[in-house]
């Protein structure tokens, strides 16, 4: 099969407009300021394919003619069908930070992605979300979620889900009503104006939290409508597939725009095929070539945009990929590989101490304990867990870790 490095599909025209008078400051943004895209790989992937070399391990199944290769300091695992990986961490190594051995603790999907994403798993709020609430009540969308998980108790108001199909748009314009089974009306201008007024002026007639809540819905609300005919928030397709560089292209313009502090994308492997491979392993080396070429794509435009503080995007923007598993070393009797609860983050960009590869995975593929300050593996460190991911990306946020986990950061990752 022949690969090609896919072209980013341009947004139209007209797209972000001066009209909306957004603030450009000359001074670098501050942790406060940072950005998260989160990346999603929905359904487990298989480690060995990229990151944790177990080519000398004899308790492990792996491709052929693998190779340990280096670029940009990061450490990873190279394949001649995987051009697309090897292209990265050539072009992007140095703002990378992979952390190897983390374990979630869970074999079950639900489970590991609320684990992976929460730490605890206990019902409370994901990092992106705790994040987006620390961002200040001024963003319209402070988690806005193109596609994906999230878990959240007490900060559901800041989450903002697009929808698969771009639901989000079609309400704030009303046209989601032609698509209804019932005749159904929209209000005229006029009535919603009135209807709109009834409502801050009750807000105003209050002096409590209620009534000023009241009226930052409204002023959100008002703000998501006149953004609805210049954001682009639906999803698109392409081939047999999402097409998830245009979902980060979306994100980012969130970022520009600075109506959002994070971001959720998902990608749900080559032709929509997943990742939970227990039959066919062969899908894993598709889907990670697939992947790092909409990387590669995705930073290239990241680097060409211009953030709120008048630098670089790419100077506010950390992004988060991961996956809520990982797959068992060998191979089962169907040809696939079963879950497995070591998995690997890699983080890029904005605050990231890049170059570096944190922790390992003996020759089991089992997470070694790491030293948190080093980040290499020590006999007396921390066996990494997702509440370690969640302290260091909060940590980066300028959000207080201790205040939402017990588990330290991973100071390593901190540039």
């Amino acid at each position: 099969m022949t690969w090609n490095r896919r072209r980013f599909v341009q947004l139209a025209s007209g797209l972000l407009v001066p009209s909306l008078g957004l603030p450009r400051r000359a001074q670098a943004a501050t942790a406060s300021e940072r950005r998260f895209l989160f990346v999603f790989c929905d359904g487990g992937w298989d480690t060995s394919c990229v990151f944790t070399p177990l080519m000398d391990s004899p308790y492990a199944d792996v491709e052929a003619d693998l190779t340990t290769a280096e670029a940009g300091g990061i450490t990873f695992v190279d394949a001649e069908i995987r051009p697309s990986v090897r292209a990265f961490f050539e072009d992007w190594g140095p703002y990378c930070c992979l952390i190897n051995g983390m374990e979630v603790q869970s074999v079950t999907h639900e489970r590991c992605r609320q684990l992976l994403l929460t730490g605890s798993g206990d019902g409370g709020d994901d990092w992106p979300s705790l994040i987006a609430a620390a961002g200040g009540s001024d963003l319209v969308m402070p988690h806005v979620i193109l596609d994906g998980p999230a878990f959240t108790r007490e900060h559901t108001s800041v989450v903002v889900r697009v929808g698969d199909d771009g639901q989000l748009p079609a309400l704030l314009d009303a046209s989601t009503l032609a698509d209804s089974d019932q005749t159904i009306q929209a209000p005229s201008a006029t009535a919603e104006a009135l209807e709109n007024a009834f409502v801050r002026d009750r807000a105003a007639a209050r002096s409590d939290a209620m009534g000023t809540r009241y009226a930052e819905v409204l002023s959100q609300h008002q703000q998501m409508q006149s953004l609805s005919g210049v954001l682009a928030l639906d999803g698109t397709g392409v081939g047999c597939e999402r097409d998830i560089a245009a979902d980060c292209a979306r994100a980012f313009d969130c970022f520009e725009l600075g109506i959002s502090r994070c971001a959720m994308v998902r990608y749900k492997g080559w032709c929509s095929e997943g990742w939970d491979t227990h039959q066919g392993i062969e899908l894993q080396w598709i889907n990670f070539e697939d992947l790092f070429a909409y990387l590669n794509d995705v930073m290239a435009d990241l680097h060409d945009r211009t953030g709120l503080s008048g630098n670089p995007l790419s100077e506010e923007v950390t992004i988060v990929l991961c996956s809520e598993m990982g797959r068992e070393p060998r191979l089962n009797t169907w040809g696939g590989k079963d879950h497995w609860t070591f998995t690997s983050t890699l983080l890029i960009g904005a605050g990231v101490a890049g170059g570096q590869v944190i922790g390992a995975v003996d020759e089991y593929s089992v997470g070694q304990a790491v030293d948190l300050a080093a980040g290499g593996t020590s006999e007396t460190g921390a066996q990494l867990l997702p509440d370690h991911l969640g302290a260091t990306l909060l940590a980066l946020a300028d959000v207080d870790p201790e205040a939402h986990t017990a588990a330290p950061p991973i100071t390593a990752v901190l540039a």
